[in-house]
């Protein structure tokens, strides 16, 4: 079968020019066939942690950590193979690989640098457990002897009404369709968006407090410094300088300066909020 090829995917996703052009150029003199293994053992859920270490140490100095955004986009690209052959569609393929682009930008947002920092993360979509599908993300979690369906929200993700169902309805057709298995899973969601306290500080008719309102809450959660990244897009915990260009900034700010914290906060999914 065809294979996916690097540079096709670079341009595809839009991976800044900088950056592909050092990928291409790191993989135009490297052999994959070193670390080939360790790219297939990526498709193992409970080896992902392992197995990137292990690829990690095998790839030496990474300064820049261009070698193992390359090692980590062959991978992904590697991947389409297994979408062709279950007949997914190449749309949630490229939106799926698009988290490349977006961690990049991200970074550079808050950094000035174009830089690739989350590799701890891409192993899911690099080894087919997690999917973007519409504005969200499912990651297909397997236990001892069932399956749940853990939802990501991206960063660049529409929270609407509309747009959050039509992803649950599309969602429930694709893994009915492509991994049967998980046609009973439960579906959660593990975030700070989950947090009970920021409806104090937003609207009823938010669009964050409708998406809690699809969830059953579980615990008080546990404390998520890395509000300060996703909400501010600082790493910074200088809480005077944060900015106040939205509501919920504002509210959070305000929050933290009072000695509170956000806390990232574990829901189940609705049964009634699932539809097809």
């Amino acid at each position: 079968m065809k294979k996916m090829e690097l540079s096709i995917l670079c341009e595809k996703i839009c991976l800044p020019a900088e950056v592909s052009r050092k990928v291409l150029a790191f993989a135009g003199g490297f052999d994959f066939s070193r670390v080939d293994g360790y790219l297939k053992e990526f498709y193992q859920y409970d080896k992902m942690a392992q197995t990137l270490s292990r690829l990690q140490e095998a790839l030496g100095e990474d300064a820049d950590h261009t070698r193992i955004l390359a090692c980590m986009l062959r991978a992904s690209a590697d991947a389409w193979t297994v979408y062709r052959e279950k007949g997914i569609d190449d749309e949630i393929y490229f939106s799926t690989m698009k988290c490349y682009t977006r961690f990049i930008n991200e970074t550079f947002r808050m950094t000035g640098r174009h830089y690739f920092d989350r590799e701890w993360w891409t192993v899911r979509q690099a080894g087919c457990h997690l999917f973007r599908i519409g504005e969200l993300e499912y990651e297909i979690v397997p236990g001892e002897n069932s399956f749940r369906i853990s939802m990501h929200i991206p960063s660049d993700a529409d929270l609407s009404a509309a747009s959050v169902e039509e992803s649950l309805r599309r969602a429930e057709q694709f893994f009915s369709a492509y991994y049967p298995e998980t046609g009973q899973a439960e579906y959660f969601c593990h975030s700070w968006l989950l947090d009970p306290q920021l409806r104090r500080m937003l609207p009823e008719g938010s669009n964050i407090v409708g998406f809690q309102n699809r969830f059953t809450v579980d615990g008080e959660g546990e404390k998520d410094d890395g509000i300060l990244q996703w909400l501010f897009h600082t790493k910074a915990a200088d809480y005077e300088a944060l900015p106040e260009d939205t509501t919920l900034q504002r509210g959070v700010k305000r929050h933290l300066l009072s000695g509170g914290c956000i806390r990232s906060t574990y829901g189940r999914l609705n049964r009634g909020s699932r539809r097809i």
